[in-house]
């Protein structure tokens, strides 16, 4: 885009222009002057001093640990969506090294040039447009947030309160309202726990009129941020109690005491998980108001399908607990399969899709620590087959007691479009990762026509395949291609399935070598072998060896590798790395066996070159990938 066109499209973010001691990008000037929300500030002062902003523009000039160290205080609390770093020497190694680890879109050159400006803001329209669209949902909320008193607190401290809350309150004035809140001493010492809550408050009005309401508190623990919602409650018109959920410091003591009267009265404990698994997803995708208003109708829901002597637990945010008198573990699971079904049901139709996995647990160990060892495996998803060989256990996927896989694929897909959810198209190119966002445009009975950028586009026109991912998706699906039109930007796929794994299961990204690269692996003091790298990473190294293994002599021993890698500082443009390595995996197939090794703690010089390979590598291939989709533009 040009400069005018990202001046508008920018207008609702924020961008910092930051500097050490001396500000020589003086072309950024005409920019700030028309941007509401563009500020320099000098790095050599205060640091606290800097906003968080969205876009960051940092002149480092000459590179310094000094100045790096700085810039790593920065962004360990900074999060920009775009981060570009201007340097005199753009090939420094301790730079290249900070910009890969904090993923700084480029390096580029300190020069006063104007066709430095126009470069720099035609880059990463995908990211704006994502954050403008959530700019435009915000605005959305905002119409909607008078429906119910709200209010907003950062930790104990109320940072906003809408309209419905100021007037219910009868002040306009934070501090005043605040000080109106710090008299209801249940409300406060509420808030002073990162967790959520349920409660009912009495609030006096100016004509001494005490009004109910249910207060309900939804915490978000990684920002400190509560948001806490009044509803006017009325008991007599409820016919079940929803202001009871517990924490798990309630529930504990009183399991605590179930199992001492089960030692003598024998009778059966069984319990009764609701885990909502994509919720990682849907807080990095929606805003925490209207997550919480979709959570809120859940627990509303769960509320009215708990049977009478229930008590509701919650164990972690996305963890909830249903515990009853004498329930037998043949009943408890008739229950998950009914509350499964009708949770599901309550959410099918709504833009935020809670992964809703149930499960049953049947207590019979009379050991308070064995039984919470057990819930919080169930917690965490990391039940292993000898746990559920032990325990009485039932467990339901997505959708499991519902309808069938490509009847859920379908589901999801429709739930997509309805609700107009982003999905995220996954593409490996020569072990780079490809991954953007994507939206359906058209559906037939067995294929999808999807938009897509041109990278993508070209990336699974190589590989004839694709990955689906979105916040609603229990799993990640996998797709075939069957169509690209890359100069139309629109991809069509067809044979859908879901993954038994994440495909973001790799750590760190790999790339595939330019050429051919042998490497001599040296193994049990003597013995050596040779093969191929396949691709290589900043921490481990995947190759091709033509021999044969056997695992044991191999999986989890010393090695010692000796490749070459391109090096202009080399003799003949290449450096010689002589590295040792641990094998983490080992396969073999036909007359080859794979391996890949685990680089730990490099010495020097081989941690520089392997970063400079990898960053000269990863800008090769972003090369060699936007030529090759140039004749489409």
């Amino acid at each position: 885009m040009l400069l005018e066109q990202f001046l508008h499209e920018t207008r609702y973010l924020s961008i910092a222009h930051l500097y050490f001691g001396e500000e020589k990008l003086t072309i950024l000037s005409r920019a700030k002057k028309e941007h509401a929300s563009f500020q320099s500030f000098d790095l050599a002062k205060d640091l606290k001093t800097i906003p968080t902003a969205d876009i960051l523009f940092i002149e480092i000039g000459e590179s310094s640990k000094d100045k790096l160290k700085l810039l790593v205080s920065l962004f360990a609390k900074h999060k920009p969506i775009i981060a570009y770093i201007f340097a005199d020497d753009v090939e420094n190694r301790l730079l290249l090294k900070f910009a890969l680890h904090f993923g700084i879109t480029d390096v580029l050159p300190l020069k006063n040039e104007e066709n430095l400006l126009f470069s720099i803001f035609s880059k990463n329209a995908n990211k704006l447009d994502d954050k403008l669209y959530t700019f435009q949902k915000i605005e959305l909320e905002k119409k909607i947030e008078h429906f119910f008193p709200f209010l907003v607190f950062q930790g104990e401290t109320l940072t906003y309160a809408n309209a419905k809350a100021k007037m219910l309150y009868e002040t306009n004035d934070l501090a005043a309202l605040q000080a109106k809140i710090n008299r209801d001493e249940e409300l406060c010492e509420a808030l002073k726990a990162d967790e959520d809550a349920q409660g009912n408050i009495i609030i006096e009005t100016a004509s001494a009129e005490k009004e109910v309401y249910l207060c309900v508190i939804k915490s978000f623990p990684q920002s400190r941020e509560k948001i806490v919602t009044l509803i006017n409650y009325d008991p007599e018109s409820e016919t079940k109690n929803c202001s009871s959920i517990l924490n798990r410091f309630d529930f504990v003591d009183k399991l605590k005491d179930r199992l001492a009267q089960q030692s003598v009265t024998k009778a059966p404990i069984s319990l009764v998980f609701i885990n909502i698994s994509n919720l990682d997803k849907l807080s990095k995708t929606f805003t925490s108001t209207t997550l919480y208003d979709a959570f809120k109708n859940l627990m509303l829901k769960l509320f009215q399908l708990k049977e009478e002597d229930q008590d509701v637990i919650q164990w972690s945010p996305n963890l909830y607990i249903l515990m009853g008198e004498e329930r037998s573990f043949e009943h408890a699971c008739e229950q998950t399969k009914h509350l499964q079904q009708e949770l599901i049901r309550a959410t099918i139709n709504e833009k935020i899709t809670p992964i809703i996995l149930s499960s049953a647990f049947h207590v019979e160990s009379d050991d308070l620590n064995v039984v919470i060892d057990y819930i919080e495996k169930i917690n965490t998803k990391t039940l292993l087959p000898h746990d559920i060989a032990t325990i009485k256990y039932f467990e339901l996927e997505y959708l499991d007691n519902v309808i069938e896989e490509q009847e859920q694929i379908t589901y999801l897909m429709h739930n997509c479009v309805n609700n107009k959810i982003p999905i995220k198209l996954l593409n490996i190119y020569k072990g780079l990762c490809i991954n953007t966002t994507s939206y359906i445009q058209k559906m037939a009975d067995e294929s999808y026509q999807m938009s897509c950028e041109n990278l993508q586009g070209y990336a699974m026109q190589i590989e004839k395949e694709t990955v689906l991912q979105a916040p609603n998706f229990p799993k990640d699906i996998k797709a075939e291609v069957s169509l690209v039109d890359i100069k139309r930007s629109f991809v069509v796929i067809k044979n859908l399935s879901f993954m038994r794994s994440s495909a973001n299961s790799r750590q760190h990204t790999r790339v595939q070598t330019s050429i051919r690269t042998p490497v001599l692996i040296k193994y049990a003091q003597r013995s050596s072998a040779q093969g191929d790298i396949l691709d290589i990473s900043v921490n481990s190294i995947a190759m091709k060896v033509g021999k044969s293994f056997r695992e044991e002599e191999m999986l989890n021993q010393k090695v010692r590798l000796n490749f070459s890698l391109p090096n202009e500082e080399g003799e003949n443009g290449y450096v010689i790395m002589d590295i040792e390595a641990k094998v983490t995996y080992i396969s073999q197939k036909d007359d080859a066996t794979k391996i890949v090794v685990l680089l730990e703690n490099l010495p020097k010089p081989y941690d520089d070159y392997l970063l400079r390979y990898m960053y000269n590598r990863q800008k090769e291939l972003i090369f060699e990938i936007k030529k090759a989709t140039k004749a489409y533009n």
